[in-house]
This record gives structure tokens, C-alpha cells and sequence, in this order.
């Protein structure tokens, strides 16, 4: 790290045990660490709420048995306000698939197709991992 710069804040004890506690149980080094890892999540939040380009993981759950999902799911991709950087299907069983697909766009535009595609009939679960494209997160 160029140029690092040490800073001081007062916390409460009970706060600071609280702090050394989730530094260990998550396995960092040290506190520096795990808090330039929040400051960096929370700075990603930041960049999905105005509307800057981001990186997105939807995963999908769904009967592909279900008339007509496939095909709905496929159509949101390309005309979505966003780009399709690659997707990954997987048979979870004869019935139900899973999928990864990975999107770089404005996070409100990634945001819509998730829902959309999370509240179609047969979707049995939707979850949507935000990321950044590590611009501005250093």
C-alpha cells in the first residue's frame, strides 16, 4: 500500500472487544485490515445505489420444467439494460437447474433484472451478489 496514513478513533470497550472478536473469527491479521474491507463493502454499496458501473452475480434456482421460464429468462438477458458477461447452467436434478449470471451495467439496471427475473413462476430461488469493477476502491 502507497502512501498509508495512520488514524486514530475512540470506540467504546465493549465495541473494541466487539471488533478484535470479528477480526479473529473472520481471519484477519489485523483491525487495519478488516476495517479497509468495510470501508471498501461499503463503498461498493455506495456505487449501486448512484447509479455508477458495477459487477453483478445473479444465482438462480428453477423447475426448467415450468412452460415457458427458460425461454422468459433467456429474453430478459437480452433486453436487459445491462450486459450478459457469461452464464453458467447446471442440472441440479431431472427438474431443477441452477444458474450463475454474471452482469457489468448500472446497478439499477442489474437490480430490475434480478427482480424480474426473480419473480417469475418457477424461479424457486433468486439471490443477486454485488460486486464492483474495482474502479474507485482502493
Amino acid at each position: 500500500m502507497s502512501n498509508l496514513v495512520r488514524v486514530s478513533l475512540s470506540l467504546e470497550e465493549n465495541l473494541l472487544e466487539n471488533l478484535s472478536r470479528l477480526v479473529k473469527k473472520n481471519g484477519y491479521e489485523n483491525r487495519s485490515e478488516y476495517i479497509r474491507d468495510l470501508i471498501r463493502d461499503q463503498m461498493t454499496r455506495e456505487q449501486w445505489k448512484s447509479g455508477g458501473e458495477v459487477i453483478g452475480t445473479l444465482s438462480l434456482v428453477y423447475n426448467h420444467h415450468r412452460r415457458g421460464l427458460t425461454e422468459k429468462l433467456v429474453e430478459l438477458q437480452h433486453h436487459c439494460g445491462c450486459r450478459v458477461l457469461a452464464s453458467t447452467h447446471v442440472h441440479l436434478s431431472h427438474e431443477i437447474c441452477a444458474e450463475m449470471v454474471m452482469l457489468r451495467g448500472d446497478g439499477n439496471e442489474i437490480g430490475k433484472l434480478a427482480n424480474a427475473m426473480k419473480s417469475l413462476r418457477g424461479v424457486l430461488h433468486a439471490d443477486l451478489s454485488m460486486s464492483t469493477t474495482g474502479r474507485n476502491i482502493s
